[in-house]
């Protein structure tokens, strides 16, 4: 099976996707052909076309500024392919992008099911227009950019933002056990901005500084973690 949520995944918590999804789901995950995702078992599947709970229109366009993120990374790593290690760095993130919008996508399909908790994602009503700005200027901008300390002053633009704040709160708003119980929920922000924090120095130490604000923004005071 492809995608973020494996079938590794699914037999880490047997129990929680029984109860989220039921048995028949649990066993077309475990027999799904490799080209198959977890996502489309779900949407594919007859029983799940229950009346529908009301999801707002803006997960939509949560899950779009995942991937308009995920494109900017991929032009990144196209412009610098001459410097492998960094054109492989920016290939890394846009992967990970399309793993998070495939999160939020199996989000939006639980929630259309069960329980959509509109209080928690009421901020991002307000903050979503703006990211959407903030993404067309930095995407408006790629052309201009032709040093990788500028191509990582970009990242560092999108990851400051409150795209991964918001991330959270559509988790969260799905009010799923499932995305409580799977570790790749858990971890997926924390993965993310670790990763980018640490490699950015690396290569251009003057963001050093930067990037140690990015790191803190997420995981000083959070559980003793910094």
């Amino acid at each position: 099976m492809n995608g973020v949520i494996r079938k590794r995944d699914i037999l880490a918590h047997p129990l929680v996707t029984i109860r989220s999804f039921g048995w028949r789901i649990f066993f077309r995950v475990l027999f799904a052909d490799h080209n198959e995702t977890f996502i489309s078992v779900l949407t594919n599947n007859e029983d799940l076309q229950a009346p529908p709970v009301k999801v707002p229109e803006l997960v939509e366009r949560c899950i779009n500024l995942e991937l308009q993120a995920k494109r900017i990374y991929e032009r990144l790593a196209e412009q610098f392919v001459d410097h492998k290690s960094v054109s492989d760095f920016f290939t890394k993130l846009a992967r990970q992008e399309q793993n998070h919008a495939e999160l939020l996508e199996l989000c939006r399909a639980i929630a259309r099911r069960t329980i959509w908790r509109e209080e928690a994602f009421t901020p991002c009503r307000n903050s979503i227009p703006l990211l959407e700005r903030h993404m067309e200027n930095i995407e408006a901008s790629l052309k201009l950019t032709d040093s990788i300390a500028d191509a990582l002053r970009l990242v560092i633009q999108i990851e400051g933002s409150e795209v991964n704040e918001t991330f959270e709160r559509v988790v969260t708003a799905s009010r799923s056990a499932f995305a409580k119980r799977v570790l790749v929920f858990q971890n997926v922000v924390e993965n993310h901005i670790d990763y980018i924090c640490e490699q950015i120095p690396k290569f251009e130490p003057n963001l050093a500084q930067e990037s140690q604000e990015l790191w803190d923004r997420y995981f000083v005071g959070d559980d003793g973690k910094g």
